[in-house]
C-alpha cells in the first residue's frame, strides 16, 4: 500500500479486508512542525539496518506491543512500514500475542515476530514444560515459527545455562520453529558482557536511552562487532512527557526526540517503542531515518531536568543492597512507572500482585529509609515506595 493515509487505511479496515471490525471512527491526522507529516507527505518507515548477523531487515522505529487497544493498529504500522513486533508470553495475560496472530497472519512471511518466556528458580523448569509454553505461544500468534525467542528478563545469564531450557530450545530450532535466540534485560551492565561469551544470544532486547545506558555503550558497541543483534527498549526514559505539560512543543516532539537520540548510536539496530495506538505509530514512525537535531537535544535536556529526580533508571542497583528487608525496589517503581506514566493501570497491578510478598515494600512506611541514602540520584525512593503500594495494591 504506497503512501498509506489513515484515512484509506481505515477504508479498507472497514471493507473488511482484514477480518478485523474497527470500533471507532477516528481523524486522520496532519502532522505538525513537531515532527508529525503533512498527508501529501508520506508516512512511511525510511530506515531498514540488518539485526545482527541473523540476516533479518528490521526498521530503525519498530514496534513493541507490550500494551494497545486493538489488533488493527498493529496492522496500521505494517502498513507504514514496520516489520518486526516484539511481543512475550506475559504482556496483557497472553492478549498480545493473540492479537498479532489475528493482525498479521496474513502477512507472515513479510514480518519479523520475537516472543519472550520468563524463566526463574522459582519454576519447575523441565524440556517439556518449556516446549509447551512455546508452542502455546506459536498457537496463539498462529505461525508456525518464531523469528526470535527470547528468554524474558534474564538479569544474570546463568539462567541460560540451564540444561532443560537449553534441550527446549535446541529441539524447538531443530525442527524450524525458532530460527534465532536471545534475551531481554533489565542489568545490561552484567549481562552484554556475558553475552559476549555466550552462544544463545543472537539478538538482545536491553534498556538505552538519553537517561540510562550510556555508561553500557561500549559494551554495546562489543556486542554489535560480534555480531549480536541490539534492540533498545524503554526509550523514553521513564515516559514522564504525559505528566509534564510543559514539554509540549509545536517544534519538536519528545517522544520522537528520545528515538532519534537512540538511533543516534550506530550501534543500535532497532527501538521498540510501545505503539498502543493509531496516533503512536503515526508519531514514532514519523522519526524513522531522522538525525537527530539541537531542537532535540533542547528537548531532552529540558525532559532530564524536569524528571532527573524522578525518573528511577530501572537497571540502577544502587539502593538494593541497602535495604535490610531486600525489597525489590527496582520492580516495584517499574510496575508504578507503568501505572502512572504508561498508562497500564490494569496490567501494572496484576505484574505487582503476581510478587511475592517478601519482596513488595510493606513495611517501608516504618523504614529510616536506607534506599534513599543510597541512590545516587537523589530520588525520594521511599514515599514512591509507599504510594506505589498503595496504587498498585487496589
Amino acid at each position: 500500500m504506497a503512501n498509506v493515509s489513515r484515512r484509506n487505511f481505515f477504508k479498507t479496515v472497514t471493507s473488511g479486508v482484514l477480518g478485523i471490525s474497527l470500533a471507532k471512527n477516528l481523524k486522520p491526522s496532519s502532522l505538525n512542525a513537531g515532527g508529525t507529516q503533512s498527508e501529501s507527505s508520506p508516512l512511511k518507515i525510511q530506515k531498514y539496518n540488518n539485526l545482527g548477523k541473523t540476516g533479518i531487515k528490521v526498521p530503525d522505529v519498530s514496534c513493541g506491543a507490550i500494551s494497545f487497544f486493538e489488533p488493527n493498529v498493529l496492522r496500521y504500522a505494517y502498513e507504514l512500514g514496520v516489520t518486526y513486533f516484539d511481543t512475550a508470553e506475559g504482556y496483557m495475560r497472553t492478549q498480545s500475542e493473540t492479537f498479532i496472530g489475528q493482525a498479521l497472519k496474513e502477512i507472515r512471511d513479510k514480518i519479523t515476530i520475537t516472543t519472550k518466556h520468563p524463566y526463574s528458580s522459582r519454576m519447575q523448569i523441565t524440556k517439556e514444560n518449556v516446549i509447551k509454553r512455546l508452542e502455546a505461544s506459536l498457537k496463539r500468534m498462529q505461525t508456525d515459527y518464531i523469528d526470535i525467542a527470547m528468554v524474558h528478563q534474564a538479569n544474570d545469564l546463568a539462567i541460560l545455562k540451564n540444561e532443560e531450557i537449553q534441550a527446549a530450545y535446541a529441539q524447538m530450532k531443530e525442527a524450524g520453529k525458532i530460527r534465532f535466540t536471545g534475551f531481554s534485560t533489565h542489568n545490561p551492565t552484567l549481562t552484554l558482557k556475558q553475552a559476549l561469551d555466550n552462544d544463545f544470544a543472537q539478538v538482545i532486547l536491553f534498556i538505552y536511552n538519553h537517561m540510562e545506558g550510556k555508561e553500557i555503550e561500549p559494551l554495546i558497541e562489543q556486542v554489535h562487532q560480534q555480531g549480536i543483534g541490539t534492540v533498545a527498549m524503554k526509550v523514553f526514559a521513564g515516559g514522564k512527557h504525559g505528566n509534564l505539560k510543559s514539554l509540549i512543543s509545536q517544534e519538536v516532539s519528545y517522544p520522537q526526540a528520545a528515538i532519534r537520540w537512540v538511533m543516534s548510536n550506530p550501534n543500535i539496530d532497532c527501538c521498540i517503542p510501545t505503539m498502543s495506538s493509531y496516533s503512536h505509530v503515526e508519531e514514532y514512525v514519523s522519526a524513522s531515518g531522522k538525525p537527530l537535531t539541537r531542537a532535540d537535544l533542547k528537548m531532552i535536556a529540558a525532559y532530564q531536568r524536569q524528571a532527573n529526580n524522578q525518573y528511577c533508571r530501572v537497571s540502577c542497583q544502587g539502593c538494593v543492597s541497602s535495604c535490610p528487608d531486600s525489597v525489590a525496589v527496582n520492580d516495584v517503581l517499574r510496575y508504578k512507572m507503568y501505572f502512572e506514566d504508561y498508562r497500564m493501570e490494569s496490567e501494572a497491578m496484576r505484574y505487582y500482585a503476581e510478587m511475592r510478598e517478601s519482596k513488595k515494600p510493606l513495611n517501608c512506611s516504618n523504614c529510616s529509609g536506607y534506599c534513599e541514602k543510597t541512590c545516587p540520584f537523589g530520588l525520594k525512593v521511599k514515599s514512591k515506595l509507599v504510594h506505589a503500594h498503595e496504587i498498585l495494591s487496589g
